[in-house]
């Protein structure tokens, strides 16, 4: 299904435009802001806008005190690649942030000229408190990255990193190339030279992180790997991270988390992802790799998928709690129309930490997995999950007509494979709707359950199903055709069958919101809001832990509805 990540990708030497000789230049007092100008001359202060340097060359050869500001001028463009170190920058601190960023109206534009399989247009190298806000990066070569992060030089974190109010284009791994380092940005736990230098306090936010057509190769939004779990306390909020086409063999994702530990994902949307991957392990919307402790809420994901067409491969995935994830949460949610499936447990293990225990509540998804690329709305692969799995109180919808697919039959609404085994202990997948309109090859509509190898050890309770024509569960080596059939083998406790009396079925679309609102895309969709009368309604079974709250907000009654609306 999924190839897997490098967990790091070893490089030698520096990264990108090495510093020649010395630094030069008159130190100033901490705080002082350095100027940038297209107007200006290399042999100016750079202490004002009227004295305002002219170059690149001219910022990277400098000797910056603790707590600069290098501002370039707005509106304007530069060329060439910055690079901040403990060369140009000795000293640096977290609680003295050194900054990077634009004056005057508008952003400034960095086109960079660096290239190399480890280039990047900005380079942030063991500088606690960098910040880098309001500009303009632009691939003008073949550069790699965009912005990357990371520590060469130490086994102490190096904190407080932010990338924030800022527009990303164009960045992808160089043709070629035997690494996968590329992307918008690039966050590193394990340093291109080797070196496993933590980092601590990162926060990536309110940015564009894209390409410029649905077909770019550009891609992916965010990336990178740790050394174990070594980037530490991570935030990723109100990004805008669309057309990243990314290459045919891409393993990477609107957004990857690899190598996190304590992070939250929240309020960004992820559409146009992986319109050129034709291999499995393919483009995610949002995906974590061997991390811990990862949030991933308010989010919506969309056209995750090939274009023009399909003509090859699997994933393209929403969300993806891939290999090596452990302690996890996937929360109010909204993916829809991609090409695989809405949400994706990836159950291996991963450098040798064992998937789960993990959570997927209270998500939307419509008419996902419209290419038939994975086989479920909801997939849980390669293996039964060795530590707990819930899924519980998810809203599941499709309509789609798949009979012209590739691939015959129609999604499931869960799909469980490729080996039978005993999910752990504390399993379970309650109070979630299966509400399936699709049409396969065949004329049947998906199944509830596609279980070929008789996976066993969840409970199963509370959920509701509907659906006409259907293609019944099929669990082990059985199908069973009707819910009569299903309810009779004692697999679940307290099903419900029955149209779940949606406000509007498939007409959640996509949402109008903008991720630095702070709000998510609720209380969109309101398609799937409950009427009066619904099956669903008090029907489910209370579940411990639960968040307290449903996708819409509301506090969560006991018992609660079935579904995302469940209060």
């Amino acid at each position: 299904m999924r190839a897997r990540m490098c967990a790091a990708v070893v490089a030698q030497g520096m990264l990108g435009l090495l510093l020649a000789g010395a630094a030069t230049g008159t130190a100033h007092a901490a705080t002082t802001t350095y100027y940038v100008s297209t107007f200006g001359s290399d042999s100016n202060s750079g202490t004002s806008p009227d004295q305002a340097w002219k170059s690149v060359g001219k910022v990277n050869g400098f000797a910056f005190p603790q707590g600069s500001t290098v501002a370039f001028q707005g509106q304007e463009w530069f060329s060439g690649c910055l690079v901040f170190n403990s060369t140009n920058v000795p000293v640096s601190s977290a609680s003295t942030p050194f900054k990077v960023t634009s004056y005057g109206t508008g952003k400034a534009t960095l086109k960079s000229t660096c290239t190399g399989e480890y280039s990047a247009a900005v380079t942030a190298d063991a500088v606690s408190g960098f910040e880098l806000n309001n500009l303009t990066l632009v691939n003008g070569t073949t550069t790699a990255a965009g912005v990357l992060l990371q520590n060469q030089k130490s086994s102490t974190a190096t904190k407080g990193l932010k990338v924030t109010g800022s527009d990303i284009s164009g960045f992808a791994t160089p043709s070629g190339s035997s690494s996968t380092f590329g992307g918008q940005i690039m966050v590193l736990g394990y340093a291109v030279n080797g070196n496993s230098g933590p980092l601590d306090d990162v926060q990536i936010l309110d940015n564009k992180l894209h390409g410029s057509s649905v077909t770019s190769t550009a891609g992916p939004g965010l990336y990178g790997w740790g050394s174990g779990v070594n980037i530490t306390n991570v935030r990723v909020a109100g990004n805008s991270v669309y057309n990243l086409g990314m290459s045919p063999q891409s393993v990477g994702a609107g957004l990857t988390g690899n190598g996190w530990n304590g992070a939250v994902i929240e309020r960004n949307v992820v559409h146009d992802i992986g319109a050129n991957v034709t291999s499995c392990g393919g483009a995610s919307g949002i995906m974590t790799y061997t991390s811990n402790d990862v949030t991933i809420r308010h989010n919506e994901v969309y056209n995750v998928q090939p274009s023009p067409a399909y003509t090859a491969g699997c994933d393209w995935d929403g969300i993806d709690l891939d290999g090596g994830t452990t302690n996890s949460v996937v929360e109010y949610n909204y993916t829809h129309d991609n090409a695989g499936s809405g949400y994706l447990a990836y159950t291996s293990t991963a450098s040798s930490r064992v998937w789960g225990p993990n959570t997927y509540r209270y998500n939307i998804s419509e008419n996902d997995d419209w290419a038939n690329a994975q086989g479920g709305l909801f997939d849980v692969v390669p293996s039964a999950p060795k530590n707990a799995l819930s899924i519980y109180g998810n809203t599941f919808f499709t309509n789609k007509d798949q009979s012209a697919n590739k691939k015959a039959g129609a999604s499931a609404c869960f799909l469980f494979g490729y080996a039978s085994g005993t999910w752990a202990s504390g399993s379970q997948i309650k109070d979630n709707i299966c509400h399936m309109a699709n049409k396969g090859t065949y004329g049947k509509t998906g199944q509830m359950y596609y279980n070929p190898y008789g996976q066993t050890g969840m409970t199963l309770s509370n959920n509701l199903y509907y659906g006409t024509n259907t293609g019944g569960w099929r669990w082990s080596g059985t199908t069973y055709a009707d819910f009569a059939a299903w309810k009779a083998t004692g697999l679940e406790s307290g099903a419900v069958w029955g149209d779940p009396l949606f406000t509007s079925p498939g007409g959640g679309g996509t949402c109008s919101w903008s991720p630095t609102s702070g709000t998510g895309p609720q209380p969109c969709p309101q398609a799937y809001t409950l009427k009066s009368g619904s099956p669903a309604l008090g029907a489910g079974t209370a579940v411990s832990g639960n968040g307290g709250v449903d996708y819409y907000g509301a506090t969560i009654p006991s018992p609660p509805n079935i579904g995302a609306d469940a209060s």
